[in-house]
């Protein structure tokens, strides 16, 4: 699969070279219609803590996300040249569990969007960590298993210096959703 779609993007980049509108609007469409299919199997992927909603992730950016001891924990993320509506720095994560009646924390309006991330040039408003590395973004990361581990270990290890205990983590919970 990956070969054939390698060997299609060689394609892709002489079709836009040679300006072929037709071709270019049939592509964007077919594309459109396949991701439309692919993401709700992709989130199919995220474990999900019941009762819980699944949390939305930002558009330009996404969710890291744990659960530890039956309370789910995500940390929005945002791409980069992009940035938080909102300061976030002292608000690395949004928690839903027992404790929180099984409801985000977030700041939003309706309960399930975490966060907001908005086109910027300079990203102030959250933790370092809270933006995907540069020249990568949500998508990369979650196409790639090592980058995907990356971030959800430097999650784990800043919940753990904030002192939550780690230990019973649910590693089959672990998820990064993307915005869209």
């Amino acid at each position: 699969m990956n070969e054939t779609l390698e060997k299609y993007s060689e394609c892709f980049r002489e079709m836009i070279a040679k300006g072929e509108k037709a071709s270019i609007n049939f592509l964007v469409w077919t594309l459109q219609e396949t991701l439309d299919l692919l993401r709700p199997v992709q989130e199919k992927f995220c474990k999900q803590l019941p009762p819980c909603p699944l949390p939305l992730a930002p558009r330009n950016g996404g969710l890291v996300c744990v659960t530890i001891d039956n309370t789910q924990y995500c940390k929005p993320m945002c791409n980069e040249h992009y940035d938080f509506q909102f300061l976030r720095r002292s608000r690395l994560y949004e928690v839903c569990g027992n404790a929180t009646g099984f409801s985000w924390t977030t700041q939003l309006v309706g309960g399930k969007a975490l966060a907001v991330c908005n086109p910027s040039e300079m990203a102030v408003s959250g933790a370092a960590s809270a933006y995907f590395p540069t020249n990568s973004t949500c998508l990369r990361t979650l196409a790639f298993t090592q980058t995907q581990t990356e971030q959800l270990n430097i999650f784990l290890k800043e919940l753990g210096e904030r002192g939550i205990d780690i230990s019973n983590h649910d590693e089959e919970a672990d998820c990064i959703i993307c915005g869209y």
